[in-house]
Protein backbone atom coordinates (compact mmCIF):
# COMPACT_ATOMS: atom_id res chain seq x y z
CA UNK A 1 0.00 0.00 0.00
CA UNK A 2 1.42 3.41 -0.94
CA UNK A 3 1.49 6.34 1.47
CA UNK A 4 -1.27 7.93 -0.61
CA UNK A 5 -3.33 4.74 -0.18
CA UNK A 6 -2.86 4.85 3.61
CA UNK A 7 -4.16 8.42 3.83
CA UNK A 8 -7.00 7.61 1.42
CA UNK A 9 -8.01 4.63 3.61
CA UNK A 10 -7.83 6.81 6.74
CA UNK A 11 -10.00 9.60 5.32
CA UNK A 12 -12.45 7.14 3.76
CA UNK A 13 -12.85 5.48 7.19
CA UNK A 14 -13.43 8.94 8.71
CA UNK A 15 -16.20 9.58 6.16
CA UNK A 16 -17.77 6.27 7.23
CA UNK A 17 -17.34 7.05 10.96
CA UNK A 18 -15.26 3.86 11.28
CA UNK A 19 -12.80 4.84 13.99
CA UNK A 20 -11.47 1.27 14.27
CA UNK A 21 -10.37 1.35 10.62
CA UNK A 22 -8.88 4.81 11.23
CA UNK A 23 -6.95 3.45 14.22
CA UNK A 24 -5.48 0.69 12.03
CA UNK A 25 -3.88 3.41 9.87
CA UNK A 26 -2.15 5.06 12.84
CA UNK A 27 1.30 4.43 14.29
CA UNK A 28 1.12 3.63 18.04
CA UNK A 29 2.99 6.87 18.81
CA UNK A 30 1.12 9.03 16.27
CA UNK A 31 1.28 12.80 16.78
CA UNK A 32 -1.58 15.15 15.91
CA UNK A 33 -1.38 18.95 15.77
CA UNK A 34 -4.18 21.46 15.17
CA UNK A 35 -5.86 24.60 16.50
CA UNK A 36 -8.04 22.79 19.03
CA UNK A 37 -5.48 20.45 20.59
CA UNK A 38 -2.15 22.00 19.61
CA UNK A 39 -0.33 18.69 20.12
CA UNK A 40 -1.58 15.28 21.26
CA UNK A 41 -0.09 11.80 20.89
CA UNK A 42 -0.89 8.08 20.85
CA UNK A 43 -3.96 7.13 22.86
CA UNK A 44 -5.23 10.73 22.90
CA UNK A 45 -5.21 10.81 19.09
CA UNK A 46 -7.15 7.54 18.95
CA UNK A 47 -9.68 8.82 21.50
CA UNK A 48 -10.11 12.04 19.51
CA UNK A 49 -10.93 10.18 16.28
CA UNK A 50 -13.32 7.88 18.11
CA UNK A 51 -15.01 10.89 19.71
CA UNK A 52 -15.45 12.56 16.30
CA UNK A 53 -16.97 9.36 14.83
CA UNK A 54 -19.72 8.79 17.40
CA UNK A 55 -22.75 10.60 18.79
CA UNK A 56 -22.23 12.33 22.11
CA UNK A 57 -24.38 14.08 24.69
CA UNK A 58 -23.43 17.46 23.23
CA UNK A 59 -23.24 16.48 19.55
CA UNK A 60 -26.20 14.46 18.29
CA UNK A 61 -24.38 13.31 15.14
CA UNK A 62 -20.79 12.35 14.39
CA UNK A 63 -18.64 14.84 12.53
CA UNK A 64 -19.67 14.68 8.88
CA UNK A 65 -16.90 14.46 6.27
CA UNK A 66 -18.66 15.18 2.97
CA UNK A 67 -15.47 15.01 0.93
CA UNK A 68 -11.71 14.94 0.77
CA UNK A 69 -9.00 15.25 -1.82
CA UNK A 70 -5.41 14.02 -1.81
CA UNK A 71 -3.51 17.03 -3.15
CA UNK A 72 -0.07 15.43 -3.49
CA UNK A 73 2.19 12.69 -2.18
CA UNK A 74 5.95 13.13 -2.00
CA UNK A 75 8.07 10.59 -0.13
CA UNK A 76 6.77 10.26 3.45
CA UNK A 77 4.50 13.32 3.09
CA UNK A 78 0.92 13.25 1.86
CA UNK A 79 -1.04 16.50 1.66
CA UNK A 80 -4.82 16.41 1.63
CA UNK A 81 -7.83 18.61 2.22
CA UNK A 82 -10.99 17.38 3.85
CA UNK A 83 -14.33 19.01 4.58
CA UNK A 84 -16.01 18.77 7.98
CA UNK A 85 -19.49 19.67 9.19
CA UNK A 86 -20.85 19.35 12.68
CA UNK A 87 -23.14 20.96 15.21
CA UNK A 88 -21.26 21.76 18.43
CA UNK A 89 -24.61 22.32 20.16
CA UNK A 90 -26.96 25.19 20.86
CA UNK A 91 -27.99 25.54 17.20
CA UNK A 92 -24.49 26.34 15.95
CA UNK A 93 -23.22 24.89 12.67
CA UNK A 94 -19.55 24.47 11.80
CA UNK A 95 -18.64 23.82 8.16
CA UNK A 96 -15.12 24.29 6.81
CA UNK A 97 -12.15 22.81 4.95
CA UNK A 98 -9.03 21.49 6.68
CA UNK A 99 -5.62 21.43 5.01
CA UNK A 100 -3.79 18.39 6.38
CA UNK A 101 -0.21 17.24 6.08
CA UNK A 102 0.37 13.57 6.92
CA UNK A 103 3.69 11.86 7.53
CA UNK A 104 3.51 8.14 6.74
CA UNK A 105 6.22 5.67 7.68
CA UNK A 106 6.16 1.89 7.47
CA UNK A 107 2.59 2.00 6.18
CA UNK A 108 1.23 3.97 9.16
CA UNK A 109 0.44 7.63 9.81
CA UNK A 110 2.95 8.83 12.40
CA UNK A 111 2.16 12.57 12.24
CA UNK A 112 -0.74 14.73 11.12
CA UNK A 113 -0.83 18.53 11.11
CA UNK A 114 -4.22 20.13 10.41
CA UNK A 115 -4.92 23.78 9.63
CA UNK A 116 -8.37 25.18 8.89
CA UNK A 117 -8.67 27.01 5.57
CA UNK A 118 -10.54 29.84 7.33
CA UNK A 119 -9.51 32.50 9.82
CA UNK A 120 -9.71 32.04 13.57
CA UNK A 121 -12.42 34.73 13.59
CA UNK A 122 -14.56 32.83 11.07
CA UNK A 123 -14.06 29.57 12.98
CA UNK A 124 -14.99 31.35 16.22
CA UNK A 125 -18.12 32.81 14.62
CA UNK A 126 -19.31 29.35 13.58
CA UNK A 127 -18.32 27.52 16.78
CA UNK A 128 -19.09 30.18 19.40
CA UNK A 129 -21.33 32.72 17.70
CA UNK A 130 -21.37 36.48 18.07
CA UNK A 131 -20.11 38.22 20.24
CA UNK A 132 -17.93 35.42 21.69
CA UNK A 133 -16.17 35.01 18.33
CA UNK A 134 -14.41 38.32 19.03
CA UNK A 135 -12.26 36.32 21.46
CA UNK A 136 -10.51 35.02 18.30
CA UNK A 137 -8.95 38.46 17.91
CA UNK A 138 -7.18 38.16 21.26
CA UNK A 139 -4.24 36.09 22.56
CA UNK A 140 -6.74 34.25 24.80
CA UNK A 141 -8.48 32.45 21.93
CA UNK A 142 -6.17 29.49 21.38
CA UNK A 143 -5.64 28.72 25.09
CA UNK A 144 -9.41 28.95 25.69
CA UNK A 145 -10.25 26.61 22.78
CA UNK A 146 -7.49 24.18 23.75
CA UNK A 147 -8.53 24.06 27.40
CA UNK A 148 -12.17 23.44 26.49
CA UNK A 149 -11.32 20.75 23.93
CA UNK A 150 -8.83 19.03 26.26
CA UNK A 151 -11.52 18.77 28.94
CA UNK A 152 -14.08 17.43 26.46
CA UNK A 153 -11.59 14.86 25.12
CA UNK A 154 -10.63 13.76 28.64
CA UNK A 155 -14.32 13.44 29.60
CA UNK A 156 -15.03 11.41 26.47
CA UNK A 157 -11.99 9.17 26.92
CA UNK A 158 -12.95 8.53 30.54
CA UNK A 159 -16.55 7.68 29.66
CA UNK A 160 -15.44 5.49 26.69
CA UNK A 161 -13.05 3.59 28.95
CA UNK A 162 -15.80 3.16 31.57
CA UNK A 163 -18.21 1.91 28.89
CA UNK A 164 -15.64 -0.62 27.64
CA UNK A 165 -15.07 -1.96 31.16
CA UNK A 166 -18.79 -2.31 31.89
CA UNK A 167 -19.54 -3.95 28.53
Amino acid sequence: MTNRDVVNAFLTAYQQHDFRAMHRCLDPDVEFHDLAFESIKGADVRAMWQWFCVRTATRKNPVDVPGFQIMRADGDTVVAEYWVRYEPGEGKHVNYIIHSEFTVRNGLICRQVDEPVISNLEFGRMAMGVPLCLLALTPFFKPAIRGKMRKKLDDFAGSAAASAVSA
